[in-house]
């Protein structure tokens, strides 16, 4: 923690060159200081900049939010899974003072604050697990196949088994606790009612 300059919220500032961080949904790259005098002034230096801009307020935040309405709108629709990803450069502001703006044209991720929306499945999983599964598929562009075993490790209630087991793979699915029945009964699953800390993977 040595090399943080400062914390606003979730926004943690580090000086010098963009480093790895396992933990941050979305890094600004190169984010600038620039001085307004107005709200339009900022929204007029913002396009410059570039189109398109999502606002991180952790302050001052009517005066933030009437920079934004000034701003080209960016859509932020949830993501059918299968979709690619969105390709076009999605920046990041934010107002540390009245008259300052913070701001990144680049950021590692093209969602929100590196938050990825997913229309949901709200009838079938028995818990919202999935999206996790599909967030991760989603970032890697990669995901099991028809027939392809998987394994998973402390199931219960199976939303991860649920999850796999769409895409037409074979799926072992471990927890002491039972598997919610409508889970259980799909084809191409096994439960195996055991502590997954006590499998042997030999």
């Amino acid at each position: 923690m040595d090399a943080v300059a400062a914390v606003h919220g979730r926004l943690v500032l580090a000086p010098g060159p963009a480093r790895s961080a396992a933990w941050a949904q979305n890094i600004w790259y190169e984010p600038l200081r620039i001085k307004i005098v107005s709200i339009a002034d900022a929204a007029r230096q913002l396009r410059a900049m570039q189109r398109n801009w999502v606002l991180y307020s952790f302050q001052l935040h009517r005066r933030a939010a009437l920079i934004q309405e000034q701003l080209p709108k960016v859509s932020a629709r949830p993501l059918v899974f299968g979709e690619p990803i969105p390709t076009a450069p999605l920046g990041s502001w934010t107002l540390l003072e009245a008259d300052t703006i913070l701001a990144a044209p680049r950021c590692s991720s093209p969602f929100p604050h590196g938050e990825i929306r997913f229309v949901e499945d709200r009838f079938r999983p028995p818990s919202r697990a999935y999206l996790k599964l599909w967030e991760v598929f989603t970032l890697i562009d990669a995901h099991p196949r028809t027939g392809e075993l998987c394994l998973d490790l402390g199931s219960s209630p199976g939303g991860w088994t649920w999850g796999l087991q769409r895409f037409g793979a074979e799926v072992i699915s471990v927890d002491k606790a039972p598997l919610d029945p409508e889970i259980a009964a799909l084809p191409g699953i096994t439960h195996l009612k055991q502590s997954a800390f006590a499998l042997d993977p030999g």
